[in-house]
C-alpha cells in the first residue's frame, strides 16, 4: 500500500523525474536513504516507472486514440495481441460502448494507415474509432495521488494491473 510519503514523492517527481535523490529528500525534509528506498521500491512494485515524455505533434508526427470494439475474443486477448505493435504505447480495457482504448503516434500518415490496416487485420477486432489529436494540452497528470481522489493500492492489487 502507498502512503502519504510515497504520494509526496511520486507528485515530487512529476515536476522533474530526473531530480536526485539529495534534491528531493531536501524538499520533502527527509533522509535521502529514504527517498532512495521508496522510489525502488515503488519501481520494482510496479507502481512507478520513470519514462521520458514529449508532445510528438510538436515533431511533426500523427497522435492519435483509437476506441476499439471487440467481437469473437475477450477483449483481454485483443488487447494483449495490441501491446506487441511498436507504435502502440497506451493500452486499457474499458467500460462502456467500446472495449479497447488505444493510443499511439506514428511517424507520419503512411504510417497511421499501416497500423489502422495492422489493427483491423487483427482476429477479434470489429470495429475501430479514429479520433487524431491536432493540439495537445496536458498529458500525463496523476494529480489525484497528491489528494483525497482515488485511494492507495496494496501490493497485490499492483500484481493484478501489471
Amino acid at each position: 500500500m502507498i502512503d502519504d510519503l510515497d504520494r509526496r514523492i511520486i507528485q515530487t517527481l512529476t515536476r522533474d523525474g530526473r531530480a536526485p535523490y539529495t534534491a528531493l529528500a531536501r524538499e520533502l525534509g527527509i533522509a535521502e536513504a529514504t527517498v532512495r528506498q521508496r522510489v525502488g521500491r515503488l519501481q520494482e512494485s510496479g507502481l512507478l516507472r520513470i519514462v521520458a515524455l514529449c508532445n510528438p505533434l510538436t515533431l511533426g508526427h500523427q497522435s492519435v486514440r483509437l476506441m476499439i470494439r471487440v467481437r469473437d475474443l475477450t477483449p483481454r486477448a485483443v488487447a494483449k495481441s495490441l501491446t506487441d505493435m511498436a507504435m502502440i504505447n497506451h493500452v486499457a480495457l474499458c467500460a462502456g460502448s467500446q472495449d479497447i482504448f488505444v493510443e499511439a503516434t506514428c511517424r507520419d500518415q503512411a504510417q497511421l494507415v499501416r497500423l489502422l490496416d495492422e489493427i483491423r487485420m487483427l482476429p477479434g477486432v470489429s470495429g475501430v474509432q479514429v479520433l487524431l489529436l491536432l493540439e495537445l494540452f496536458k498529458d500525463y497528470s496523476w494529480n489525484g495521488l497528491s489528494s483525497a481522489v482515488g485511494r492507495g493500492v496494496t501490493a497485490e492489487e499492483s500484481d493484478h494491473l501489471a
